[in-house]
């Protein structure tokens, strides 16, 4: 079928760089807290042979799947960007057999900013992708980044130092 692309945006009133720490940098700490009923744990991991970075993350039995594993290409936090390619996990080998990511935050004119999430799947040739396949991927990220939007607006201390 090819690739399958979908975006999701979120529009905040969280600066960019609380954003950014909080749901990008020190999502393995922060995001198992805020929705423990869809992600149970993320664990970031280094390959000491390569120095390339990895992260996991594990979903409660909510999720039709038990994890994703990522490889992480890019975590530029000056520019707030970060991007992913799925590796493992989720429904690669099922329907996909390859998953590209990348979530730019930026900063809006009132101190806000802007979390958009560009996302595309490469599904195997004998697969046809629907709508609602592609749901579950964008329902997640916007669940999880909206928890994470929420909470920085709840707690405008947390995330705030440089």
């Amino acid at each position: 079928m090819g690739w399958k692309r979908f975006e999701v945006e979120i529009v905040s009133t969280v600066s960019a760089s609380r954003m950014f720490k909080a749901a990008i940098v020190d999502s393995h700490n922060l995001v198992p807290k805020l929705i423990p009923h869809i992600i149970t744990g993320i664990k970031m991991i280094r390959d000491d042979t390569t120095g390339r970075l990895f992260k996991r993350t594990d979903f409660s039995n909510l999720i039709p799947f038990s994890y994703t594993l990522d490889r992480v290409d890019v975590m530029d936090e000056k520019n707030y960007v970060f991007n992913y390619w799925l590796i493992e996990g989720g429904r690669m080998g099922k329907m996909y057999d390859a998953g590209d990511f990348e979530v730019r935050i930026t900063p809006t004119s009132n101190g806000g900013c802007v979390l958009k999430v560009d996302g595309a799947y490469h599904a195997y040739e004998d697969v046809v992708v629907t709508e609602d396949d592609m749901k579950v991927g964008k329902l997640g990220l916007s669940a999880m980044y909206s928890a994470v939007e929420a909470y920085l607006a709840a707690n405008p201390e947390a995330y705030a130092s440089a």
